[in-house]
């Protein structure tokens, strides 16, 4: 009777330890992008998801007490016909509160008077890695009224002469506390009274590349306008583009969808 015998070839120690330092490098590699991207996803989210809650509490607010000119002083504004706004009455943010967030927000924890820390974060930074220690209008530990939702968001109910009816923050303490990934202004709209739009409560000079530059703040505060990137393309790939790639994006966005408010 003739025997066969059969060797199997196994992997040396030496080509199972290169075979999982190849391994090793590739994910070292491609890891750190997929979680970025993962991330990023999550702020588009995020974004829209606030932005779609402040859309529907301020058209249920409608309902019962017309547009924001109707809440009384401090939601009025005086603009010029360039649109660039001349006067103000003061900001009567609890009438904003009461009119808009307490009735139609699931709320976790409200802040109605001053002198108390609220859900914001104390150290935040701009897109381009700038710490600043306010809730972006200098009152950390007095700012009136703020929220926390039970889904998750800080909303600062804040002065629109420091910049916008709301401020939030989509997770609030969590991190990374950065205008422009995780903070977003929100204001009424001037033009479309019926309505909120991302970014700071004047027109046409807050919708530019330049304030949602990464590496600069073009002399002001860099992620203030990245709310308008991220309502039109769905994405934050504003964090991947050269400066002038992202001039030269959002220029064209603008000219073909010149509207009110620039059609998103």
């Amino acid at each position: 009777m003739v025997h066969h015998y059969y060797s199997k070839k196994a992997f040396t120690l030496a080509e199972v330890l290169i075979t999982l330092g190849v391994i090793g490098i590739v994910a070292a590699l491609t890891l750190p992008t997929l979680i970025g991207k993962y991330q990023e996803k999550q702020w588009v989210t995020g974004f829209l998801r606030i932005y779609s809650m402040l859309d529907n509490a301020y058209r249920m607010a409608q309902i019962e007490n017309g547009t924001y000119e109707n809440w009384g002083a401090g939601v009025t504004y005086k603009y010029d016909t360039n649109g660039h706004i001349s006067g103000r009455s003061g900001a009567d943010h609890v009438a904003v509160y009461n009119t808009m967030i307490k009735p139609y927000f699931n709320i976790n924890q409200a802040w109605e008077k001053s002198g108390r820390k609220n859900c914001m974060p104390e150290k935040s930074y701009t897109l381009d890695g700038k710490e600043y220690t306010s809730n972006f209008d200098s009152s950390v530990s007095s700012a009136t009224p703020a929220v926390s939702l039970v889904s998750g968001e800080c909303i600062l109910i804040s002065s629109a002469a420091h910049g916008g009816e709301f401020f939030v923050d989509i997770n609030s303490k969590k991190g990374p506390n950065t205008l422009g990934k995780d903070q977003f202004l929100f204001s009424f709209d001037l033009f479309t009274p019926t309505r909120i739009k991302p970014g700071y409560i004047e027109p046409w000079w807050t919708d530019r590349a330049s304030y949602c530059d990464f590496r600069d703040a073009h002399g002001w505060n860099a992620g203030l306008s990245c709310g308008f990137w991220i309502a039109r393309n769905k994405n934050m790939d504003y964090l991947h583009m050269s400066y002038e790639e992202l001039e030269d994006a959002w220029g064209k966005q603008i000219m073909q969808s010149y509207g009110p408010y620039y059609g998103w």
